[in-house]
């Protein structure tokens, strides 16, 4: 690409759609030598921590300006600084678990993949997700990364990948480690369908529509997911002042541009129209984000921009000063809220939070939609139960738990978590139809690699049934006939147990109270697994256990074809608690039941054996529940006490 007139190329925009510069494309001869590359390229060794982390340290010492620089011109973020205190922190964890990665490697426990991995960035967390735990993470162990380009915001992209091939040349590593690809959507469609037995996972950040379509094409795609994130206040009367500036805040941070930004609001049946109008009151307009860095602000509103699509104004009303769009309803939004991307947007529910009905209502409505994050504000003497009741009742990933009236417990924003504080984060879509967004929920923090990882069957072989086990359990391991398959239960069993002995976990924040950690179904709510005619205990035994071992044993039950009767036989031998039924007379039957948290098609004996802790995370809730008091002891002893926390039964 040294001659610039002989590439096609096209004007990039930044992320209110103003043009900011142009991509220089692959030609189809280019495009075809990084097929070639793709398929042939590999890592001279399966150990580069050390030069990779002096990189990572020069990145964050000499270069923060530059990354923070470029992500505000192209992405327009206002507060790049805490992004980069985040990845500084964070990065020490995710380092020491892939430090344990590579340990266990060495003992034969696992295999990572080295295939080269896709990393498709996202725009507001470019310099921590994509950067830092994604491609630096996978390079340090061996991994060849390729970054693909965007539709949009991918200057400041580019412009780190390429300073990491620099940094990568000057550190005597071999620069082809590191591919951007600048090609057209058709031609990255096409590269990834072409090489995908070369390949390993493909890593986005996106919507649920985006992570849909990627997946589709790509099922081997890792992506965390968006949601409408939603802020609960009850008790009665008005808004106070420091409610409306939660929502406001919640709404408008980083102009609607963080994945933690407010998109639903429920608050008490009094609340006026006046009063929700008054929310956007004396909201900042900016023309450029270099504005807000200069005034250390980071919830202004970029008015009117070009960017991304703005709310239908005949369906939401939009305030006279403020580009901010709002609608009112007493009764919970309809499932699949448009995200109106760096457009602020709220949905108000006029609901009383302190009835059972309507939590159970909200509840049910979560667990369909999953928000990553929930904050529930409310008097403190009544806001702490509250925030466990929904916590129990939801599978959601971050709670925050706030006062209106107590100064000591600040009010609970939707935009708030600190993983590098163990305050434990991710991007889950609903759990249901977690598969069609994305092979894994992603934990933060959590070593990327592990994500492409798997046991070696001659590890799981040599894993024996624990003596110790209940006899129940040992005898239900022992009829797994593929010795591979009951290593693993086995060593997911050993995870849970682990997990247990100390679940939850306190954060180790100073500003507020975190407790997170591995957590049963929503309390009321079951896993179906349909088993079909010719699904086996071996196919089975995987999930079913993880279930069966735990405080989530009621919440399983398998329902098996009328014709698998080996299966049903087993079933009725050890108490499985099991229903006869078809595939179509499970869902018809589903249909008019309100437990139904997931339900889970058996497709066969597992072929590969990823880590544990992934696949337990595609059944299982996991995350925080925090408090805004510092030190709160009161919220600590009753979050601790919940049912919701996941033990063992022996």
């Amino acid at each position: 690409m040294k001659d610039g007139s002989e590439q096609p190329s096209i004007n990039t925009v930044n992320a209110l759609g103003a043009v900011n510069g142009s991509q220089i494309l692959a030609t189809p001869a280019q495009v075809e030598q990084l097929k070639q590359h793709i398929r042939t390229h590999t890592s001279p060794t399966t150990d580069l921590r050390g030069a990779i982390r002096q990189i990572e340290q020069d990145l964050f010492t000499d270069w923060p300006g530059f990354l923070i620089g470029n992500q505000c011109v192209d992405f327009q973020k206002q507060d790049g600084m805490t992004e980069i205190e985040e990845a500084i922190m964070a990065n020490v964890i995710e380092r020491r678990l892939n430090d344990m990665l590579l340990a266990d490697e060495a003992e034969g426990i696992v295999a990572i993949n080295r295939q080269a991995i896709y990393v498709s960035c996202v725009s507001n967390f470019t310099n921590f997700l994509d950067l830092s735990r994604k491609t630096l993470r996978s390079l340090e162990v061996g991994i060849p990364c390729l970054i693909l380009s965007r539709s949009n915001t991918q200057q400041h992209a580019y412009r780190w990948a390429a300073l990491l091939v620099d940094m990568l040349e000057k550190h005597k590593v071999d620069p082809g480690m590191v591919t951007f690809l600048s090609c057209s959507v058709p031609d990255i469609v096409d590269i990834t369908a072409s090489c995908a037995d070369q390949t390993g996972n493909l890593y986005t950040t996106c919507s649920r529509e985006l992570a849909a379509q990627i997946k589709s094409n790509y099922p081997n795609t890792v992506a965390s997911t968006g949601g409408p994130n939603t802020l609960m206040v009850t008790g009665g009367g008005t808004l106070s002042k420091e409610m409306r500036d939660a929502i406001r805040t919640s709404a408008t941070i980083e102009s609607s541009g963080q994945c933690t930004a407010l998109r639903h609001a429920v608050v008490p049946p009094g609340t006026t129209d006046q009063d929700l109008h008054s929310v956007f009151d004396k909201v900042e307009h900016l023309e450029a984000a270099p504005v807000a860095i200069q005034k250390s602000m980071f919830d202004g509103v970029f008015a009117k921009h070009a960017g991304t699509v703005a709310p239908d104004t005949t369906v939401y009303s939009l305030h006279e000063e403020t580009d901010a769009s709002f609608k009112v309803s007493d009764d919970l939004p309809a499932p699949g809220l448009a995200e109106f991307w760096r457009k602020v947007a709220v949905d108000f529910s006029r609901m009383d939070c302190s009835d059972v009905k309507v939590q159970k209502r909200l509840a049910a409505w979560l667990n369909e939609n999953q928000p990553i994050s929930l904050a529930i504000n409310g008097p403190r003497s009544e806001v702490i139960k509250l925030g466990l009741s929904m916590f129990e009742k939801t599978g959601m990933v971050v709670y925050t738990v706030g006062s209106s009236d107590n100064a000591a417990m600040p009010a609970a924003l939707t935009c708030q978590a600190r993983p590098q504080e163990g305050e434990i984060f991710g991007e889950f879509p609903p759990r249901s139809q977690l598969n069609t967004f994305t092979k894994f929920p992603v934990v933060t923090p959590s070593p990327n690699p592990s994500y492409d990882t798997v046991y070696t069957e001659e590890y799981l072989k040599s894993r024996p049934v624990n003596e110790y086990f209940e006899k129940n359990t040992k005898a239900l391991l022992e009829n797994i006939e593929n010795t591979s398959i009951r290593g693993f239960c086995v060593v997911a069993i050993e995870y849970l147990q682990d997990v247990a002995k100390m679940n939850p976990k306190q954060g180790f924040g100073k500003s507020r109270t975190a407790l997170w950690g591995l957590q049963r179904p929503p309390l009321g709510f079951k896993t179906y697994l349909h088993c079909p005619a010719d699904a086996t205990w071996d196919d089975v035994a995987p999930i079913h256990l993880l279930f069966y071992t735990t405080n989530a044993r009621d919440q399983v039950e398998l329902s098996v074809d009328p014709k698998n009767t080996k299966l049903i036989n087993f079933c009725e031998a050890n108490e499985l608690s099991h229903t006869v039924e078809t595939e179509a007379t499970m869902s018809d039957r589903l249909e008019s039941q309100s437990d139904v948290f997931n339900k889970v098609k058996i497709s066969g004996p597992l072929s590969s054996f990823p880590m544990v802790g992934q696949f337990v995370s595609l059944y299982f809730p996991l995350g925080h529940i925090k408090s805004t008091m510092p030190d709160d002891k009161e919220f600590a002893f009753q979050a601790r006490l919940s049912s919701k926390w996941l033990n063992t039964l022996f």
